[in-house]
């Protein structure tokens, strides 16, 4: 996949997303972790299923030593001690941080400034950062405010003032550049949420710091986006020295029909009863009898599949390329031809018959298809360049300096 660069790292968007990124990342990361638990032991479960109710047999037999469970007292006192309770506001959250967080010449960025910006953000979502990592993101933040001031400056000094006014003629501007098939799109995004574009524009109105994004998008677009250009000869040499970026993967197009040997509960891996595993592999034998007899595919599919796709589609799966599927169903399709037929093949979910309906071999994009992409990454990269260079020069001018903080 290709990553364009950020065209503003200035706005206050732009680092509370940061922030809610870095929370969710590590919310996510952390569940993962939990269910893995949780799951490893699903696989085995059969096994020392017995094992709870030898220890459970114990205290039958001992009536005697009735009083060892007070033992266990101990455990219960050190729980009894009351947890440190979790900060449960943004000032108790980054009361690490000092007053102002930041000053950009006579402009002094206050605390309350910082947290402001994280109004719309979750307190439970910044609360499971990591202290490091939210430290670290609060110094991103605050140099991303800086670099907001001295950009609204520069902005001001031009005569782009963040009104209303302003905010309500470039949100109509953009709307007006919008390709219709996008907005089209947006537009039945925000019916399913029972908004209009109107509804937005009001949001947005309500905002200062929309007022200031605002100004300093028509300040940089004015005066450093409009001085870059871009030329073929450009985007050739990038193309050239990219290949790696427009590569497409060899892709597979194939239909299967899945005899399951899962558990009730739906997990793939868990142990299988020998006679209901035994009883698949013999459906899906005869099934596949059946197929190199001259069955139709899809209607058996449609019948017998336990996969979605059977009732769905026929049996027929979306494109996919190596590593999305399980290692045994990829290599057995990855061994046929278009049109031919697997053998029974055994994965986690159970019995499969795959059918590939086709095979895309691996190829470069032309430089045709990506031309636009190209661009816009070029321009990117040079606006960045651009917003750089101007904000050294202004922290320099501005006697920028940012509060110490561990």
């Amino acid at each position: 996949m290709m990553r364009k660069s950020k065209l503003f790292r200035t706005a206050a968007v732009t680092t509370v997303s940061a922030f809610a990124l870095a929370a969710f990342t590590t919310a996510c990361e952390q569940e993962k972790q939990a269910e893995a638990k949780t799951d490893k032991p699903t696989a085995n479960a059969a096994a020392p299923a017995a094992k709870p109710e030898a220890k459970q047999a114990a205290p039958a037999n001992a009536a005697a030593p009735a009083a060892k469970p007070a033992t266990s007292a101990k455990p219960e006192a050190k729980q009894a001690t009351p947890a440190k309770p979790a900060p449960k506001t943004l000032d108790e959250m980054f009361a690490f941080l000092p007053d102002p967080v930041a000053t950009v010449g006579d402009k002094k960025i206050s605390k309350k400034e910082f947290l402001d910006q994280l109004g719309k953000v979750p307190v439970e979502y910044i609360a499971q950062l990591p202290p490091d990592m939210l430290k670290a993101q609060a110094k991103q933040m605050v140099s991303s405010l800086v670099d907001m001031e001295l950009l609204l400056g520069l902005a001001e000094k031009s005569g782009v003032k963040p009104t209303k006014e302003l905010v309500l003629a470039e949100f109509d501007k953009k709307l007006k550049e919008m390709p219709k098939e996008q907005l089209d799109m947006i537009t039945k995004q925000l019916e399913l949420q029972g908004k209009k574009l109107d509804d937005i524009k009001a949001e947005a109105v309500k905002d200062p710091n929309t007022f200031k994004f605002y100004a300093i998008n028509k300040w940089v677009e004015e005066n450093l986006k409009s001085k870059i250009k871009v030329t073929d000869a450009d985007i050739e040499k990038y193309y050239k020295e990219h290949q790696d970026q427009f590569k497409k993967p060899e892709t597979l197009t194939a239909s299967h029909i899945l005899i399951s040997t899962m558990s009730a509960d739906g997990k793939p891996g868990a142990a299988v009863d020998p006679a209901k595993d035994k009883e698949a592999k013999a459906k899906a034998e005869k099934i596949l009898a059946d197929l190199k007899k001259g069955a139709d595919f899809g209607a058996i599919a449609e019948k017998e599949s336990a996969c979605p796709s059977g009732k769905q589609a026929k049996g027929k799966l979306p494109p996919f390329t190596k590593g999305q599927m399980v290692p045994e169903f990829e290599k057995a399709a990855m061994a046929l031809k278009p049109g031919q037929l697997s053998e029974v093949v055994k994965t986690p979910f159970g019995y499969h018959i795959i059918k590939l309906e086709a095979k895309t071999p691996a190829s470069v994009m032309p430089l045709a298809q990506v031309k636009t992409t190209i661009k816009g990454i070029l321009e990117a990269q040079a606006l960045e360049k651009q917003l750089t260079e101007v904000l050294t020069k202004q922290k320099a001018a501005m006697n920028v300096k940012i509060s110490d903080f561990k």
